[in-house]
């Protein structure tokens, strides 16, 4: 007897940090339909501008890896309050033998500010950021953190292993600085507990205000 297809409907809702971010992957066994996708300027007085893009990637045997790029929308700017629908419709995300379909957001702003050490507190959840100038931030900005290389200890179940945080992209508080407004290169922020795996810093990383938003919402159908 032949088996209905599963319908699901998900939305992924997440902050656009600086740079590249893959947003969404169609899974194995499915297609997938973006429905609608809008990113929204929360930041003060700020005008930055966004990418999407429609990644295919070749899983075939002789041609795995190669990729190919088509950007539903380059580098639009959102003023203040306000936002920027990108898809109002459907786009349709394929995932085969021979190919994977991926969305990839990529955010353009200001205030970004590089990481040059970084200290985490699996125990507690404190992360504490040092940054290579001032970073500029308040207690209780939102912002963002992107491309923070950690080691995870052998409590982990991969083993002793570099992964690249935050993943998924999220947005966090700051907890307090130190030094005044404008010059202090230190702050800290909560960014959850992880009990029993302890995380070195190794390099890398930037962060900046919190600006823009991403909601998305999708259909996933079975295709198995």
């Amino acid at each position: 007897m032949a088996v209905a297809p599963l319908n699901k409907f998900i939305t992924i809702a997440v902050p656009v940090a600086p740079g590249e971010q893959t947003v969404y992957t169609a899974p194995t066994g499915v297609s997938s339909i973006v429905l609608y996708a809008s990113v929204a300027n929360v930041g003060v007085n700020t005008y930055p501008t966004v990418t999407l893009t429609h990644r295919r990637k070749s899983t075939a045997s002789k041609t795995s890896g190669n990729t190919r790029n088509i950007r539903v929308i380059k580098e639009a700017e959102i003023p203040p309050n306000d936002s920027l629908v990108i898809i109002d419709g459907r786009l349709v995300l394929e995932r085969s033998a021979l190919i994977q379909d991926s969305v990839i957001i990529e955010g353009t702003q200001s205030g970004i500010v590089a990481v040059s050490a970084a200290q985490y507190d699996n125990n507690t959840g404190i992360t504490t950021i040092t940054t290579s100038t001032p970073h500029g931030f308040n207690v209780n900005d939102e912002v963002t953190m992107s491309g923070l290389a950690f080691t995870c200890g052998s409590g982990y179940v991969g083993g002793l292993t570099t992964s690249i945080f935050p993943s998924p992209q999220q947005s966090f508080i700051v907890d307090s600085i130190d030094g005044p407004v404008g010059t202090s290169l230190t702050f800290t922020t909560n960014s959850g507990v992880v009990a029993g795996i302890a995380h070195t810093y190794v390099s890398g990383g930037q962060v900046a205000p919190l600006q823009m938003e991403l909601i998305m919402s999708i259909l996933e159908n079975s295709t198995t």
